[in-house]
């Protein structure tokens, strides 16, 4: 006679390897930024850096591990948003003033990567070789480059204001 046992069944997919990534952003834009990056893997929590204060050429690592599965059976992706605002440089009596390394710096205009108001997630899919690795999200003045072992991908960087000023002046001509 033999005896069935039955398990309990698994809420993972067989298959599925669980996996982390390290992400360090690097300010290529010239200028001083406040940066926040944004990582979701598909169906998962968003992982929120908050807004980080970047020197020119400065490289902080925001997120030590954002998770992510691969796997045969997995479905998930990795979605990214980038946003900041380009610090200008005011004199030191101005109330709204932020010092950074003895200056004076006030919030210019917003920026997001994708395109206008309502900018949609870059996909970078993360993969078994970038595992325990450095991915590196390099800002610049017009564009963004997600940069990990298995690849990379790159979307635009826009103020916010140069998608919406155009608009408003183009409606006052009529």
């Amino acid at each position: 006679m033999s005896t069935f046992q039955m398990t309990a069944p698994s809420a993972q997919a067989p298959q599925l390897t669980r996996r982390w990534s390290k992400v360090v952003v690097e300010n290529r834009t010239g200028s001083h930024f406040k940066l926040q990056v944004l990582h979701e893997y598909t169906g998962e929590q968003t992982n929120d850096s908050g807004y980080i204060t970047f020197k020119p050429d400065d490289k902080i690592t925001v997120f030590e591990k954002v998770y992510y599965n691969t796997g045969i059976f997995t479905t998930g992706v990795d979605n990214w948003k980038v946003h900041g605002t380009r610090l200008i440089e005011v004199s030191p009596e101005n109330k709204f003033a932020e010092a950074i390394a003895g200056k004076f710096f006030i919030d210019g205009l917003p920026y997001a990567t994708g395109h206008g108001l309502f900018a949609q997630w870059k996909k970078h899919t993360l993969r078994a070789e970038d595992d325990g690795q450095e991915t590196v999200i390099k800002v610049f003045q017009s564009e963004v480059q997600f940069i990990s072992p298995s690849g990379r991908s790159t979307t635009t960087f826009n103020t916010l204001g140069e998608n919406i000023i155009p608009l408003a002046a183009n409606q006052q001509k009529q």
